[in-house]
């Protein structure tokens, strides 16, 4: 793989402006786990292309990866800006918000995500998490099972839904 990305990387050297091979070499270099490469080129890509709001939301799931939630959420922000029926932005910016405990706006990210995408586990998982951070227990169980009727073996939702059931049971 690392030949792929020399060869884009003379690609891109050559022609800047070649959107196409930025973005191949971006994947490239995440495919091969060069996360801060491939977040520098989408920088790139993005100073050429400013309004493409999927590459808006690579670089936003990029920073998530890297746990760096501020810059996650400026990129997801203008994805969503750019693009409100983007569902997947909507679901990695609620995970920002999550990460970031800032429940009332992953809420708000996670009920936009499912009004585009209902079987959407990960936004359901999100936002029984956000609830369950509120001590809105109920509102948790309903979100969690949401998502285990979608993907029953959805560990981290399963394992989540038994702390809600127990701190509920605990009030």
């Amino acid at each position: 793989m690392d030949k792929e990305i020399k060869e884009l990387e003379e690609i891109v050297n050559k022609d800047l402006s070649n959107i196409n091979a930025l973005i191949n070499l971006a994947r490239a270099y995440y495919d091969n786990g060069y996360i801060k490469d491939a977040i520098k080129v989408y920088n790139d890509a993005l100073k050429i292309y400013p309004n493409d709001a999927l590459n808006w939301q690579n670089l936003g799931f990029l920073n998530n990866e890297l746990n760096d939630y501020a810059n996650a959420i400026i990129a997801l922000k203008n994805a969503v800006e750019i693009n409100p029926q983007l569902s997947v932005a909507w679901t990695e910016l609620s995970y920002a918000y999550l990460e970031s405990s800032n429940f009332e706006e992953t809420i708000k990210a996670c009920k936009n995500a499912l009004k585009l995408n209902p079987k959407d586990e990960i936004a359901w998982t999100n936002l029984g998490s956000a609830y369950y951070n509120k001590n809105q227990f109920d509102e948790a169980i309903k979100a969690l099972k949401k998502a285990l009727d979608l993907v029953p073996n959805l560990e981290f939702a399963n394992t989540l839904l038994k702390l809600v059931e127990n701190a509920k049971g605990n009030k």
